[in-house]
């Protein structure tokens, strides 16, 4: 057979890839903004927010920009937690660490909890290293949920005990099961790679070992770290939430701040839902907990709902150019 005239089986089968890699990257997209556009469009809350516009003081527009200032610095210190993170995995500069946090939420935007987010983080990984990435994505939420837990649940409890909002579930039930999942949890994240070696020497080895294989390179030390960028981040979005609530003009102090933030978060974390719905979850939770301590209800809401379109849908769009860009 003449050589030139040969079918190259494996290049036809690397375009037919990079072809459903594409047309992948394409189909997220579309359905990511499909989402959002329904979300915008079924919005009942234009009137409340237009009115406030219009009547907000000069002054408080300030509020307002020091969220936006503090938008690329948090999203920025989650890029270099999920560069911390895949180092002994590979090596990855700063900016391709921003683009593959930037295409995974571009991906976790339609899925529940944001699982998707691996998805697009992974894409910025060689091909033999995205098993492990989909673990390390998984380390990386576990982190900042454990974050969400230590900080969440001392104001929690003081917010149960002030007997506010007229709360109608156990609250101590709640407590319990909440304080058993942190201990247990977080046993797990600080012997991780106690569990991988573990793993290593079982008989599911073989099955497991492209998962859990990168995990024993991490030390305590390594662990630690990325948890103290996760409270930094941590920090960012807690501060910018009370910068846009004093946007809003809602009455709050900062010691009910301190209460009713933290504990607004611990219920957005662990209520199950789904990123295009997340928004309504965050409004309900702040008002149930926020308002609490103030009875300006819509305020309250419009600031959860901005906020989360700050965080989220301006970080989506850029995502989505670089999800799109980049090759499969």
């Amino acid at each position: 057979m003449n050589n030139s005239r040969a079918f190259n089986f494996n290049k036809y089968i690397s375009l037919k890839g990079s072809f459903a890699g594409c047309i992948l990257k394409w189909v997220v997209v579309l359905v990511t903004f499909s989402f959002l556009f329904y979300k915008l469009f079924t919005f009942d809350q234009y009137p409340e927010l237009i009115s406030h516009w219009k009547q907000c003081p000069v002054s408080h527009f300030w509020w307002l920009a020091a969220v936006l200032v503090l938008v690329p610095l948090n999203w920025f210190l989650e890029s270099l937690k999920w560069k911390r993170l895949v180092l002994h995995v590979q090596k990855i500069n700063t900016k391709d660490a921003i683009k593959s946090v930037l295409a995974g939420i571009s991906t976790g935007f339609f899925t529940p909890n944001r699982v998707g987010e691996l998805v697009g983080r992974v894409t910025f990984l060689h091909a033999d290293n995205r098993k492990a990435g989909v673990t390390l994505g998984i380390v990386n939420s576990l982190t900042q949920n454990l974050i969400m837990a230590l900080c969440g649940l001392p104001a929690c409890v003081y917010f149960f005990r002030m007997n506010l909002a007229g709360i109608q579930f156990n609250k101590a039930l709640y407590l319990v099961g909440l304080i058993l999942g942190l201990l247990i949890v977080g046993l797990v994240y600080v012997n991780i790679y106690r569990l991988s070696a573990r793993l290593e020497r079982s008989r599911y080895s073989g099955r497991v070992r492209a998962f859990t294989a990168c995990l024993t390179a991490y030390s305590c030390t390594d662990l630690a770290l990325v948890m103290l960028v996760s409270l930094g981040r941590y920090l960012i979005f807690s501060t910018q939430f009370f910068f846009m609530l004093h946007f809003f003009n809602v009455e709050l102090t900062v010691l009910q701040a301190l209460i009713s933030i933290p504990t607004s978060y611990l219920f957005v974390t662990f209520t199950p839902s789904w990123a295009f719905s997340e928004a309504a979850v965050r409004s309900s939770c702040a008002v149930l907990v926020i308002g609490a301590f103030s009875g300006q209800v819509v305020d309250i809401a419009l600031a959860s709902v901005l906020i989360w379109a700050v965080n989220f849908i301006i970080p989506m769009f850029f995502g989505s150019l670089v999800l799109v860009k980049q090759k499969a």
